[in-house]
């Protein structure tokens, strides 16, 4: 990212990458988060919010499996059966697809069930390894692909639903004996699929979701699906947005219904406007309540106030 900014607390559309993640499995339904944090730690405390979060700090960044590790004395008590593992710099993931997976992993009793999608250009995502009848049989990352495996579009998203048995026994037998030199999370799923247990896959159409942020070009790409994401989810709940693409709504703004948005606006942080109020263009609104019936006039900036 060439910033001193950590990448997962960099804003996207008015929040931190890594809180989209944090949001989005907390609609599913579980119990726990396990965040693993590294590099500037206290910011990450500071800046990303929810209910039973901990943080987890690893003083050495020796690959994912490595990550997940410290982690084990948590999550392998006898409370947790099934263990989600996600980046926390994949922001557009969402609550249904990871329904939709832990769906699919208790359905065919897997030991482990990974999220995949089909990307026109795969680039160095691992790709999915699969048999003759379309069974997987493993995960490559691809630094350790050959020519031939390169041309798999069938990408892992880098996000699991495991059996919380499954994990732990395997995560004792990942080795570093690879090109990084590093535990992959990967080589636990080998090791899964060696003992003869199911490794299930969902490949989901959406590959944006698969998307994660690595550079100032993906935070700009991300920023727009997410702006026009809310926007759409705005104008089906009854607000008018006269032009999307020129209109950058935070989706922490509350909006009321038969509200009016006309073009070039942006409003954000924690602003409420309620129903039946016109922004015209070329407003800046930020943190503030604008009550029903108001008429904001064009080219108008307000920040912290009730109108």
């Amino acid at each position: 990212m060439k910033s001193d900014t950590l990448k997962v607390l960099h804003n996207v559309a008015g929040k931190p990458i890594l809180q989209y993640v944090v949001d989005a499995v907390s609609k599913c339904g579980v119990d726990e988060i396990f965040i693993v944090i590294g590099h500037q730690a206290e910011k990450v405390k500071s800046q990303v919010k929810g209910k039973n979060l901990t943080f987890i700090t690893q003083t050495e960044q020796l690959g994912t499996g490595h990550a997940v590790m410290q982690v084990e004395p948590y999550i392998c008590s006898p409370e947790h059966s099934t263990i989600i593992v996600l980046a926390g710099d994949c922001p557009l993931i969402n609550p249904e697809t990871i329904s939709s997976l832990l769906e699919r992993h208790r359905e065919s009793n897997a030991s482990v069930s990974i999220l995949s999608t089909k990307m026109k250009d795969p680039a160095t995502y691992g790709r999915i390894l699969r048999g003759r009848m379309g069974t997987v049989v493993g995960i490559k990352e691809a630094k350790d692909c050959t020519k031939e495996e390169l041309e798999i579009n069938e990408i892992n998203t880098g996000i699991y639903a495991f059996h919380k048995e499954a994990l732990c026994h395997s995560l004792k037998l990942i080795t570093t004996n690879n090109a990084q030199q590093e535990y992959y999370l990967t080589d636990a799923i080998h090791i899964i699929k060696s003992k003869g247990d199911v490794v299930e896959a969902l490949c989901i159409p959406d590959s944006d979701q698969a998307v994660g942020i690595n550079t100032r070009m993906d935070l700009a790409k991300i920023n727009e699906i997410i702006y026009q994401n809310t926007n759409i989810n705005l104008m089906k709940n009854g607000v008018t947005i006269v032009d999307p693409k020129t209109t950058y709504i935070d989706g922490t703004v509350e909006i009321g219904q038969d509200t009016i948005i006309e073009p070039n606006v942006v409003i954000k942080g924690g602003t409420t406007i309620g129903k039946n109020v016109t922004i015209q263009s070329f407003s800046y609104i930020e943190n503030a309540i604008i009550l029903d019936d108001t008429i904001v006039s064009a080219n108008t900036v307000k920040v912290l106030e009730t109108i």
